[in-house]
């Protein structure tokens, strides 16, 4: 049975639930803390993305002042970033995928690509393709590494940040980041919560629209006033001009 009390803060029948949201904190999310599993994941997903490009980006820098990680990277996570640096350093120049042998027979992964070679295809772009797949798996490899522990790459970041070597963010990264905060707003506001904070914000506008309206037609009348004013001031000044001169 459902005590007095309780009936007494029950909403009526057919009364509807209103949340009462903060108009101050109208764009903060009521809750705080994810609620489900699957959206803990999707955050996840996002998350490992965006640290990923980041990554991906700041491996040049990383290569071109080694010496500012040597207690922050173990030698064979370098190594792997080295060869990478040289594989695309390679395919960029063009060199002969001969050439590059001992780089790509040392990836943990290693499958001699060229048996998968397309006879249709001429042997440069045959290369070009092969380049392209053994850069993936080196990426790949220094992601293991790297993303997936977090103190290595928080300090790795914080280490570039201080030195001033931090490269600037690529808009495809703001725009990622800009989704994830997006969808962490959306997974943090329920329905009911999403369906308030729009008729709010439209009766905020709604007052902003009425109140620009008040305000244009009070400046229109304080104008006036203030031409009526000048008006007669100036006829006062001329009729006393005109007594002192006569």
């Amino acid at each position: 049975m459902v005590s007095s009390s309780n009936k007494s803060r029950a909403p009526p029948a057919g009364k509807t639930i209103r949340l009462q949201l903060d108009p101050l904190r109208l764009h903060e999310p009521a809750r705080k803390k994810l609620s489900t599993i699957e959206t803990q994941r999707i955050m996840v997903v996002f998350d490992d993305l965006v640290q990923k490009m980041e990554l991906i980006e700041i491996l040049p820098v990383i290569v071109s002042h080694a010496d500012l990680f040597k207690s922050t990277i173990d030698t064979e996570t370098m190594n792997e970033i080295n060869r990478h640096e040289q594989l695309k350093h390679a395919l960029e120049t063009n060199t002969p995928l001969q050439s590059v042998t001992n780089i790509i027979e040392k990836l943990p992964q290693f499958e001699n690509y060229t048996r998968c070679f397309d006879k249709a295809l001429s042997r440069n772009v045959n290369e070009q393709i092969a380049y392209h797949y053994y850069i993936q798996q080196s990426i790949r490899n220094i992601l293991r590494r790297l993303v997936h522990q977090q103190n290595h790459f928080d300090n790795i970041k914080r280490i570039l940040q201080s030195k001033k070597l931090l490269p600037p963010q690529k808009d495809v990264i703001k725009l990622l980041k800009m989704l994830r905060d997006s969808a962490m707003e959306r997974f943090l506001t329920t329905p009911l919560e999403e369906r308030e904070k729009d008729d709010q914000i439209k009766s905020l506008n709604t007052r902003l629209s009425s109140n620009e309206t008040i305000i244009a037609k009070l400046e229109k009348e304080l104008n006036d006033a203030i031409a009526d004013r000048d008006a007669e001031v100036c006829l006062e000044d001329f009729f006393r001009y005109f007594i002192v001169c006569h």
